[in-house]
């Protein structure tokens, strides 16, 4: 859909449909979805710094202390891979990570409560919900690669690591 241009909003409903069935087959292992994510992504940007590279992301206190804290225990040995990282986030703070991707998803599922309602543009990334929903495909089969077919979607919006994308490998 994202690749034929189709509606934003459908894609990102759609999107966040899958992401909810993956999340909950994360939950059933007994892992947490945003916990994981942002282990993955603190432990990810931390090495990239020890290993002085840049990483231009969005970040606030609360995780920059995460990476901070990465940072010292990747340098003291102490942490070697995501899972070594404690994250405490509270059950308001996690629902607060997801209300980005689940916003218009609530937003169409209970419009019938508030038909003057509306959902602002801005709300609508059909992009991020769907590199969500990859992330956590690739946490429910760890060690799979994604689907080939995945492949040119991700190399237009240049998320392929040089290694894996087919000008690489030409």
């Amino acid at each position: 859909m994202a690749e034929r241009g189709e509606d934003p909003l459908a894609i990102h409903v759609i999107a966040a449909s899958a992401l909810q069935v993956l999340r909950d087959l994360i939950k059933k292992a007994g892992d947490d979805y945003v916990e994981q994510v942002l282990k993955i992504g603190a432990f990810t940007v931390a090495s990239a710094r020890v290993n002085g590279e840049s990483v231009n992301l969005p970040s606030n206190a609360e995780m920059d202390a995460v990476v901070d804290t990465a940072v010292n225990g990747i340098k003291a040995g102490t942490v070697t891979q995501a899972a070594d990282l404690v994250i405490n986030l509270n059950a308001a703070g996690r629902r607060a990570l997801l209300d980005s991707i689940v916003k218009p998803y609530n937003f169409l599922k209970h419009a019938d409560n508030d038909p003057l309602a509306t959902l602002d543009e801005t709300d609508i990334d059909p992009d991020h919900v769907i590199g969500h929903a990859l992330s956590a495909l690739t946490m429910v089969s760890p060690g799979k690669p994604l689907p080939d077919t995945i492949k040119p979607y991700l190399e237009r919006r240049d998320l392929l690591a040089p290694e894996q994308s087919s000008e690489a490998q030409a």
